[in-house]
């Protein structure tokens, strides 16, 4: 019976892989380049993790399945998001329902772990203390032999702690692919997805070091192989894996999205406000924060300080009162006046949202002309701005309706930039500081590209094809196309037939149904401990400044 290996390799991109492995220094994924088809996998706008990894698990954007960033958003207000959040049901679930084995280790959104036909440990937005596995007792039997598991790296990223980052990333890998290699010999399976989150991880925090043309290289740095050291490890642990697969599995190498140098963060908010699309409240607590922000206390000055003293990680003994406290000292989005604002940005890559009314709390655009105009002044302003060494900030305005679609569709942002080919990112809160140009906090300096890797071998893919146009969303239909059921018709993505070989194709006509694939269930809300260990985390990778 037809069965599938999917390998997660998160923020894998063709730009590293394909010398690497020409050059033999990954052997695992030249072979399989060899042997089968591959190319460039078109992920979601923007190309982030939280709405990429649930667009691959269902086949469908986020207009449909809900989840648009790392959390959901409103006017400054913020959750984390979880896999309640996601409202669709997944390849494995709807794999389950056909009464197919499934195993899935550490896909990001999928806290809580539900019930699934075989065995599922959740990824990346999991709390520390949680159950985070399926059934609930799965990883006992094999701690007193494996060790302890662990779903994340034992510490963050932060200058000068690269050696320690690294060695936690390597034992990271191992872990998961100790793990995996006796769950896939241990239990049944037909479906099984493996994901690795150590590459992501490493080459947002280690570009600089590898990247000649990056402006904060060092020629000879002890670190300028570190990136490739991570990717070498996960390739000996697929080509481990891999020797669990049969001659009738059908194996995917795939990412979420790509990777590329960062060269900066732009304070849009800041911008707003200078050109009258944001504006903060008249009192005089408001007016006198705004005035010790430009004079300098703003997160990003108090991170820099906290690091020269060694201080940086005080804030894991801090409580969530004491915390909130000390944030609400910094001009924030609680500063703002809605009654007066027209458009704000929140997110990690580029998201702006227009104050509209009756989608916002306190919206004040009405819905139509007024709308359009808006976003023009916005596209305008923006239009504006050049990077630190004069050129033309601005490459591309994605509106939401271009390509966004869904029941949710209203509820994402309605303008996506592309800016200096996402080597400058918008800052994901109101400021890092009173510069419109700033840097990471923490000191990343490689962020996402839209377009990921997509590797495919088996008995019915066409060896030495090109793979085209193939998106994130295809992958879910291909996959249940392949194990022999039909695709439901709600799904965006569409079977990467042109990759498959013509008897199969000719033999198995691709079947869609007419039922959709979304899910109803209750939303699962964090503890406020849960919630404030994943901010932290969020902030600690990025993703939440």
């Amino acid at each position: 019976m037809a069965r599938v290996l999917i390998f997660g390799i998160d923020g894998a991109t063709f730009d590293l892989v394909r010398p690497w492995a020409e050059q033999g220094k990954l052997p695992t994924l030249h072979r399989l380049m060899q042997e089968g088809a591959w190319g460039p996998l078109e992920s979601t706008t923007p190309p982030m993790t939280s709405p990429a990894w649930p667009s691959f698990a269902t086949g469908k954007y986020p207009g449909k399945h809900g989840v648009f960033d790392f959390v959901t958003a409103r006017q400054g207000e913020f959750t984390v998001v979880n896999a309640t959040t996601v409202d669709a049901l997944t390849l494995w679930d709807i794999l389950s329902a056909h009464g197919r084995h499934v195993g899935v280790m550490n896909v990001p959104v999928t806290y809580p772990p539900h019930a699934v036909n075989g065995f599922l440990i959740s990824g990346l937005l999991s709390p520390t203390t949680a159950q985070v596995t399926y059934p609930p007792d799965l990883l006992k039997p094999y701690e007193s032999e494996l060790g302890r598991y662990r779903v994340m790296p034992a510490v963050q990223h932060k200058a000068g702690n690269e050696e320690t980052l690294i060695r936690s990333l390597e034992s990271l890998v191992d872990t998961r692919t100790r793990f995996a290699d006796r769950l896939m010999r241990d239990h049944p399976w037909d479906f099984m997805m493996v994901h690795f989150l150590a590459t992501d991880l490493a080459q947002h925090a280690l570009w600089r070091h590898m990247d000649p043309a990056h402006p904060q290289y060092e020629p000879d740095n002890p670190f300028k192989d570190a990136i490739l050291c991570i990717y070498q490890r996960v390739d000996r642990a697929m080509g481990k894996l891999l020797s669990h697969a049969d001659r009738d599995t059908t194996v995917f190498v795939m990412s979420d999205h790509g990777f590329g140098p960062l060269h900066g963060v732009v304070n849009l908010n800041l911008l707003f406000l200078q050109e009258g699309l944001l504006y903060l409240k008249r009192d005089p607590l408001t007016q006198l924060r705004a005035l010790l922000f430009r004079w300098g206390l703003t997160p990003g000055n108090v991170y820099d300080w906290l690091v020269r003293l060694n201080l940086q990680n005080i804030t894991r003994r801090v409580s969530i009162s004491t915390r909130n406290s000390v944030i609400g000292k910094f001009l924030s989005f609680d500063d703002v006046d809605w009654s007066r604002t027209t458009a704000y940005s929140m997110g990690h890559i580029g998201q702006i949202f227009v104050n509209l009314k009756g989608r916002e709390p306190h919206g004040i655009v009405e819905r139509g002309v007024e709308y359009e105009r808006a976003r023009e002044r916005v596209i305008e302003t923006l239009q504006t701005l050049t990077t630190p060494d004069g050129r033309p900030l601005l490459d591309r305005v994605i509106r939401k309706e271009e390509i966004t679609a869904g029941r949710h569709a209203d509820e994402g942002p309605d303008l996506h930039l592309v800016m200096d080919g996402y080597r400058h990112i918008s800052f994901p809160l109101f400021a890092t500081d009173g510069n419109l140009f700033s840097k990471q906090i923490r000191g990343d300096s490689g962020c996402h590209r839209p377009h990921g890797i997509l590797i495919a071998c088996g008995p019915h893919v066409r060896p030495g094809v090109q793979v085209e146009d193939a998106r994130i969303v295809d992958l879910a239909p291909t996959t249940l196309h392949l194990m022999g059921h039909s695709i439901p018709g709600d799904m965006d993505g569409h079977v990467l037939t042109h990759m498959l070989t013509p008897d199969f194709v000719e033999a198995h006509p691709v079947r869609v149904e007419a039922t959709e694939s979304c899910e109803d269930q209750d939303a699962l809300f964090l503890s406020k401990q849960e919630e404030a260990e994943l901010r932290f985390r969020l902030k600690g990778l990025g993703y939440l400044g």
